[in-house]
């Protein structure tokens, strides 16, 4: 059952690479599929970590075509996850399973404004918490994120109560205080527009400290959307702070996106990038930094297959409205 997941991920992915057809992909999921469903039929004492490991491969099939992404499989994640909750703590396989499937319920939540439905209890078991490596270090960071991200989508309008908050900012920044020093760049060079060099540049020792920052950017990112003030604020307070919000979601992305660039070995840093740039780019106020994130959106397909053209193709259709609304604005003002 394995085999055939891995199979028909590795066809899809090959068939987007190579722009042929998905028939061998579709044959192989088809067969996963039949042996998944006898394997859910039994008891669920009998359920294993193939199981679990079978439906978060068959979770990335789903992600790796858009428009066909219905989603399946998250659900059946979800599900499974939550009910074989020693997984995210087992200290093996499973558990390494369970936090990659972790990364894939925030890309949903993100990209796709769902509702992060796992029991984010079953992960506070997890050995990551008492552990000082650099795979740990990161998994602290996203399930802060995923933390966060459940809080949000509970909260009216997005916005934490403000004492949930605090504590929850506070945890954010004691995480990248205490960050060891091998996470903090070997070069750092800050955003230069003349020399082409829109996002800044960040060369990082560890592959596990390249996403962990990333992380820690999109908590940022999520904390400043969700600060409920502290005090009753006038209209034009409350415009100023929404502009001071999303030029502060603008910094942490071009920071997530630049942590990206500098490191390219550390391809898996690409996804959460293009998640947060589907969902914040119409942040990106500067011309180079629109240009620099369709070239990075480019550069994610052609090496990976993750399809982002398309999200491309709305950046483009959303900065170009707010242009539009910004000078029909000054025009009225002349």
């Amino acid at each position: 059952m394995l085999l055939k997941a891995l199979l028909a991920l590795a066809a899809r992915h090959d068939s987007i690479l190579t722009n042929s057809s998905d028939f061998e992909a579709s044959t192989f999921h088809h067969e996963c599929l039949e042996m998944l469903i006898g394997a859910l039929d039994q008891p669920e004492e009998s359920y294993d970590d193939n199981l679990l490991i079978t439906v978060v491969v068959l979770r990335f099939y789903e992600e790796l075509e858009r428009s066909t992404d219905r989603k399946c499989h998250l659900l059946g994640s979800n599900r499974l996850l939550n009910l074989m909750s020693r997984s995210a703590s087992s200290e093996g396989l499973a558990e390494a399973v369970s936090w990659q499937f972790l990364r894939q319920a925030i890309y949903s939540s993100i990209a796709q404004y769902e509702p992060l439905q796992l029991n984010l209890h079953n992960y506070e078991r997890s050995a990551v918490f008492h552990r000082d490596d650099d795979a740990a270090r990161a998994n602290a960071v996203i399930y802060l994120c995923a933390y966060i991200l459940q809080l949000c989508s509970d909260a009216p309008g997005y916005a934490i109560k403000r004492k949930d908050w605090q504590r929850l900012a506070d945890n954010v920044e004691e995480w990248h205080h205490s960050r060891p020093r091998s996470w903090h760049p070997l070069r750092y060079q800050p955003p230069n527009s003349i020399e082409n060099q829109p996002f800044p540049e960040l060369w990082i020792m560890s592959p596990p400290a390249v996403v962990g920052l990333q992380y820690y950017h999109a908590c940022r990112i999520f904390l400043a959307l969700s600060d409920a003030p502290s005090q009753r604020l006038t209209d034009y307070e409350m415009a100023q702070s929404r502009i001071l919000a999303e030029k502060d979601v603008g910094s942490h992305l071009a920071m997530a996106i630049g942590l990206s660039l500098s490191n390219e070995s550390v391809q898996n840093s690409y996804f959460i990038a293009s998640h947060l740039l589907q969902r914040f780019g119409y942040c990106l106020r500067q011309p180079a930094e629109r240009q620099g994130s369709l070239s990075f959106l480019s550069r994610v397909e052609k090496s990976l297959g993750w399809r982002t053209s398309w999200i491309a193709h709305e950046l483009e259709g959303q900065w170009a409205n707010q242009d539009s609304l910004r000078s029909e604005s000054g025009r009225q003002l002349m």
